[in-house]
């Protein structure tokens, strides 16, 4: 495959369809020469933003749609999400946290990672597609911002 090589896929919004969405990703970072970290890290962003559209979007698991598109630019890997759930901007959402300094809690860790291991972030909501397109590399990562809490005494 070459390295200008784009891809497509839809795949139902269930947890197999994440699987296979997940699974397609790597093997598609691969095949077009991209490291075996970003291969990882894509895979990963596209778990995140894949179980949020089940859990959130949908609000269960469904034959409706989810449409993924990879291409390469640079020597990242161009991901364009997109899914039919209501209008959710989580790229305004994790710069609003990241502005906030706000304490990460459980349900909320999976936007954070996104915003770590990717850049250029960018969502639309277009003929009723909710658009999130962002790039993913494999240079070093932020230190993690993670604020440990402790149980009251």
């Amino acid at each position: 495959m070459a390295l200008t090589a784009k891809s497509a896929w839809t795949f139902s919004a269930t947890y197999a369809g994440c699987s296979d969405a997940c699974a397609s990703a790597e093997l598609w970072a691969l095949a077009a020469g991209l490291s075996n970290a970003l291969a990882l890290r894509l895979a990963l962003v596209v778990e995140e933003l894949f179980t949020n559209t089940i859990k959130y979007g949908y609000c269960r698991e469904s034959k409706r749609p989810v449409k993924i598109e990879l291409s390469v630019n640079d020597g990242l890997a161009q991901l364009e999400y997109r899914d039919k759930g209501p209008p959710f901007d989580s790229v305004r959402t994790m710069e609003i946290c990241a502005e906030q300094n706000a304490p990460l809690r459980i349900g909320g860790v999976g936007l954070h990672l996104i915003q770590t291991i990717s850049s250029n972030a960018s969502y639309a909501n277009i003929g009723g597609w909710n658009i999130v397109r962002l790039s993913v590399g494999d240079g070093p990562l932020p230190a993690a911002q993670l604020t440990p809490t402790r149980a009251a005494a």
